[in-house]
């Protein structure tokens, strides 16, 4: 009996994703790891007796800790953590193994059906089915999408509940229940990722043209999630603004945040500053660009559809572009730090799904020219290496003496393994020719590197067969 195409794509990424999990806890991860062991172990939002509580990623409230992470997905992998706890599995007897089933369950099988919608939406778009097979390997191989898979985040959840909620948006006029779903993903995103917030208004113009009751089931859908989501903040924070935003919550001794370097409220100091955060931001050491160089071929695409005024669902298609720019905007006028420790910027996976899509409307671009075919190949290679590299350690540091985060995570595969223990306990350094961790470390990046030649290898096949069966066809 043949498998289901969507079910081949979810477990061939879920299974990808799997092998290349890091079961570690940076701040950033730790932070809502905190709240999901609070919320099982202490029924409570409250991270003070959570072992992560010494994550950066806090804010003090009424004398309590809390994360400054939205909570809704703390709350959604707490029911997989539960669950574990069930089977005898918890931080404290699995602590490792605990934390590479939660990135599993909650992390990456989100993107892998992510990369189911972004198949099904490819589809409904009616797109050549072996051109939809080198879109799936750019998507899910080359993008910011493979790194922040393989670690616990929100911006791949984000990303593929945008496009899940996209795929709905496309067939509202089907059934009233798609505005439903649509509403309820796509302001989902947002209370998962609060700047996601914006694809709100900007999608919701797609429904200028819709029946009445669409544009109410679709309001009513997304005011649903923004009471949840606003009841959420008042309760841990005692304000309808996110906390993350809220400069009065950091005023505690050891914080690391203030309002000069929380994302929403930073600043610049002066307009060559900003100049050149927003020259980083997308071409420079850690752009947009630069870490997917893929959407090169996704601004020709976007350009096709803009010159193209009878395509189907060409309105759809450029408010994506539109809320991406505001999405991208946003972040270089109202932050200063690059997304902090991270590879590439990481507030960037959310809108890979998306941005991915203009490239559909290219594939008769790079069937009639041999150059332009090159060309992709070449890019597109070039996206999956760099989106490979970053599975070394998305959660790379990075300051002004070495800048790029992708260089960071090359060099770090041959770096000694230094695990730190928080707490009361000493931080310990392994010692660097001794360390079997070391060598599994680079057995790890063979497996990488392999996978990443194996993955290009796949694209170029495809490509040619792509070009190839199109010139056999009438």
């Amino acid at each position: 009996m043949r498998i289901q195409k969507e079910w081949q794509i979810f477990s061939v990424f879920l299974g990808l994703f799997s092998l290349l999990t890091r079961p570690t806890a940076a701040h950033n991860d730790a932070s809502r790891l905190a709240t999901i062991e609070s919320l099982v172990d202490f029924h409570t939002l409250i991270i003070d007796n959570s072992r992560f509580v010494w994550t950066i990623d806090k804010y003090l409230y009424q004398g309590h800790f809390y994360s400054d992470k939205p909570p809704i997905l703390s709350i959604y992998g707490s029911f997989f953590y539960a669950l574990l706890k069930i089977v005898g599995i918890s931080f404290s007897n699995r602590y490792s193994f605990t934390i590479f089933l939660l990135i599993i369950l909650v992390v990456g099988g989100a993107t892998a059906i992510g990369m189911v919608y972004f198949y099904k939406t490819l589809k409904f778009l009616e797109i050549p089915e072996n051109w939809i097979d080198v879109l799936l390997i750019i998507a899910g191989t080359g993008t910011l999408l493979m790194p922040y898979s393989t670690v616990f985040n929100n911006h791949v959840v984000s990303a593929s509940l945008l496009m899940a909620g996209f795929y709905y948006l496309l067939r509202v006029k089907e059934s009233i229940r798609y505005s439903l779903i649509s509403g309820l993903l796509i302001t989902l995103a947002g209370s998962i990722d609060v700047v996601a917030f914006i694809f709100v208004p900007f999608l919701a113009v797609s429904l200028l043209n819709k029946p009445l009751k669409s544009k109410i089931v679709f309001s009513l859908a997304c005011a649903l999630v923004l009471v949840i989501y606003f009841q959420l903040n008042l309760y841990t924070s005692g304000s309808l603004r996110p906390p993350s935003m809220n400069p009065s919550l950091w005023q505690y001794p050891g914080s690391a945040f203030d309002r000069t370097n929380l994302s929403g409220l930073a600043y610049h100091s002066d307009f060559q500053a900003l100049l050149n955060y927003a020259f980083h931001m997308i071409v420079g050491h850690r752009g947009l660009i630069s870490y997917t160089p893929i959407l090169v071929f996704s601004i020709f695409g976007f350009v096709k559809i803009f010159q193209n005024k009878e395509l189907k669902y060409r309105q759809e298609y450029l408010l994506i572009l539109l809320a991406s720019s505001a999405y991208v905007l946003m972040y270089i006028l109202r932050s200063n730090n690059y997304s902090g420790s991270a590879y590439g910027v990481r507030w960037y996976a959310n809108l890979m799904f998306l941005l991915c899509l203009p490239l559909a409307q290219i594939s008769e671009d790079i069937k009639n020219s041999q150059r332009l075919k090159q060309a992709f190949i070449i890019v597109s290679c070039m996206s999956i290496i760099i989106s490979f590299v970053g599975i070394n350690n998305p959660f790379v540091e990075v300051n002004e003496q070495h800048p790029s985060s992708f260089l960071n995570a090359l060099l770090s595969i041959f770096k000694p393994i230094e695990p730190q223990v928080y707490g009361d306990q000493q931080a310990t350094q392994l010692l660097y020719s001794y360390s079997w961790l070391f060598a599994i470390k680079q057995l790890r990046a063979i497996v990488i590197a392999a996978l990443a030649g194996w993955s290009c290898y796949l694209l170029v096949n495809r490509v040619k067969q792509f070009v190839v069966n199109s010139l056999k066809s009438p």
